[in-house]
């Protein structure tokens, strides 16, 4: 499994916990000076920092790329695509991450390992999954 990089996720945790926070503050002078305005505002501040956290966990949290037995699950900000070995005719390297490309014709990227994902180089975790690959094709399981 391969999910965007430390810093990436860090930089996630804190797009959502800065906004919360800020919500939390705003909350506690609610509570302190009880008023339409200071609810009103408190409301707002948690309706941001749940847009954020939304953002942040969309984007950064639960990207990742799975590799089991038989299937590859892709998770990307634009979608999940869940993708068998057997369709799988190539795997390269593009701008947005790994690219698998299928046996009829079309490409699926895993955005996990895009240089934007993460603090590693995006030819080191493509490294790491071609060596995963290779062993798969090593053991007789078609590529």
């Amino acid at each position: 499994i391969w999910r965007v990089d430390w810093s990436g996720r860090f930089m996630g945790y804190v797009l959502a916990a800065g906004p919360a926070a800020a919500a939390l503050s705003f909350w506690v002078g609610a509570l302190s000076h009880p008023d339409v305005h200071s609810v009103e505002s408190a409301g707002i501040a948690t309706a941001v920092a749940l847009g954020f956290a939304l953002f942040a966990w969309w984007t950064l949290l639960r990207v990742r790329l799975e590799l089991s037995a038989d299937t590859i699950v892709m998770v990307n900000p634009w979608g999940t695509q869940r993708l068998p070995w057997s369709r799988v005719s190539a795997v390269s390297l593009g701008n947005w991450g790994a690219q698998f490309h299928t046996t009829d014709g079309f490409i699926y990227t895993a955005y996990a390992l895009s240089d934007l994902a993460a603090g590693t180089r995006q030819d080191e975790r493509y490294a790491d999954l071609q060596r995963i690959i290779d062993a798969k094709a090593r053991s007789g399981h078609p590529l």
